[in-house]
């Protein structure tokens, strides 16, 4: 039997836009955030300002994007749905997937560069722990970011030796990877997997011996 109260409660929820419910970053894609970042630079144009209604805006936007109203308005909602600015919270839930995973403390840097919004990146830097398990550390950095940050289209590493002071620069293994590939590594898998197949995944792969 429904309750009064649960009843309310119900038809509260139901009364609410989509957007009062808060989106989680991991459900914003890179196809998403540069969506949503269009629009807000073509807000600032006049031919978009003089339309006026939101609906007509979307419109207008998803027209010059070649996207139909429906994907665009889908992705704004996703992205104001969230609870702050977007970069800032990627970098935040990125840190905190890091500190739960095999490089807990010894990541050192997390930059992420959306100058061009259809294209995020994100540069990593760590300290090593030891030469056999560096693919093994990018494919855990790489799983982290996947699964925290959908946003980043490209993912940079580099990795500096154990012993080597937090500031350093001098890299032992560097290489970057698409969004494609991360999403392709099971953090579950990576200890059987990361020498066989996920190191293949990797470009532009240069490594010191240590």
């Amino acid at each position: 039997m429904i309750r009064p109260r649960d009843l309310l409660l119900s038809l509260t929820l139901a009364a609410l836009p989509a957007s009062a419910f808060a989106t989680n970053l991991g459900e914003v894609t890179a196809e998403d955030y540069y969506g949503a970042a269009y629009f807000k630079q073509a807000l600032e144009h006049p031919q978009v300002q003089k339309v006026g209604d939101r609906k007509k805006q979307v419109a207008v936007v998803a027209k010059d994007l070649k996207w139909q109203p429906k994907k665009l308005e889908a992705a704004l909602e996703k992205v104001e749905g969230l609870s702050g600015e977007p970069i800032e919270l990627a970098k935040g839930a990125l840190k905190g997937g890091f500190e739960g995973s095999r490089v807990k403390g010894r990541v050192l840097d997390v930059l992420i560069n959306d100058q061009e919004p259809k294209h995020v990146v994100v540069y990593v830097r760590w300290q090593a722990s030891a030469g056999k398990d560096i693919v093994k550390e990018a494919a855990t950095i790489a799983s982290v970011v996947a699964k925290e940050a959908p946003l980043v289209s490209t993912l940079s590493l580099a990795a500096i030796h154990p012993k080597a002071a937090a500031d350093s620069k001098d890299a032992v293994w560097s290489g970057k990877i698409g969004a494609q590939q991360m999403g392709r590594i099971q953090a579950g898998r990576i200890d059987d997997y990361a020498d066989r197949l996920y190191k293949n995944l990797f470009e532009g792969v240069e490594s010191k011996p240590f």
